[in-house]
């Protein structure tokens, strides 16, 4: 196996289940691998109890007990645990949950900490879960995918009770939505605005004021992001990906990699197998 991968449930090649749910393990390879990888899926930890760094697209944050992280398919992550971490994990995809779909995206924070009425919640449906998922009674999967939707809107009910989020408007986050899907075909502002049926001066006030960042930053980022993901999870040719993200230039496409980041595309890429391919 590379130590740059993408897996899918079970941290195999090959789809063969869309849900998963582990609880209280220490140290399971089908749950994860000890290498930075991305996933087909999405995945919801709880630690319990240990310490050390969860790296997830090239962010670092801390690992620590009643702590919840998110990650979502297409992210680049690596569990860094100082000794052993205990933790439950949760796993499906997208064809699972589209049943009782919640707008998952932007459900899911990055990390949440729980205190203690909150852990008690969650508890309890991780716990409904769970033993539905080894009962092997009639329905399971509906129960199941039912009681995930609570679940879900369990943690996007936290995330609102949580005075350090500000609302992001709503025309905000469709638009993040579609620089997601299009920023490799789209990098207008202007398109996007069209699309949501605003200006773009309205967007980048948006923008500026809910994220700190213009609305055309914010296109840039993913851009950047998805630059990053290729450079560390393939052996694609900086040529190819350059290509693949729309640039037809190599010599523009390095420009603007290093205007964003300080290094080339070649330098970042050995700096960060370095890093997280030990």
């Amino acid at each position: 196996m590379n130590r740059i991968d993408s897996l899918q449930i079970g941290h195999s090649h090959v789809k063969v289940h869309d849900f998963s749910i582990k609880r209280e393990i220490t140290d399971d390879v089908n749950v994860e691998v000890n290498f930075s990888h991305r996933h087909f899926f999405y995945a919801i930890y709880w630690i319990h109890e240990g310490n050390g760094i969860h790296v997830i697209d090239f962010e670092e944050y801390n690992i620590q007990p009643d702590r919840i992280f998110f990650v979502k398919p297409e992210q680049i992550h690596f569990l860094c645990p100082e000794g052993k971490i205990r933790y439950s994990a949760l796993q499906f995809t997208d064809d699972f949950i589209i049943p009782y779909s919640t707008d998952i995206q932007a459900t899911m924070a990055v990390y949440k900490d729980l205190d203690k009425y909150e852990k008690k919640r969650i508890e309890t449906l991780f716990d409904q879960i769970y033993t539905e998922s080894n009962a092997n009674l009639a329905n399971s999967t509906a129960v199941i995918q039912s009681e995930m939707h609570t679940l879900l809107l369990e943690f996007k009910r936290i995330g609102k009770c949580d005075s350090r989020i500000s609302t992001i408007p709503e025309v905000l986050n469709r638009y993040k939505t579609l620089v997601d899907s299009y920023f490799v075909k789209e990098r207008q502002v202007q398109s996007y605005a069209y699309k949501l049926g605003v200006s773009p001066n309205y967007l980048n006030i948006l923008a500026k004021k809910h994220l700190g960042k213009s609305a055309l930053e914010i296109i840039n980022e993913r851009v950047l992001l998805e630059t990053k993901r290729l450079l560390l999870r393939t052996d694609f040719e900086i040529s190819e990906i350059a290509y693949r993200l729309g640039f037809n230039e190599l010599s523009y496409f390095s420009r603007f990699f290093k205007r964003n980041t300080g290094i080339t595309p070649h330098e970042f890429r050995i700096m960060m197998n370095k890093m997280y391919q030990k």
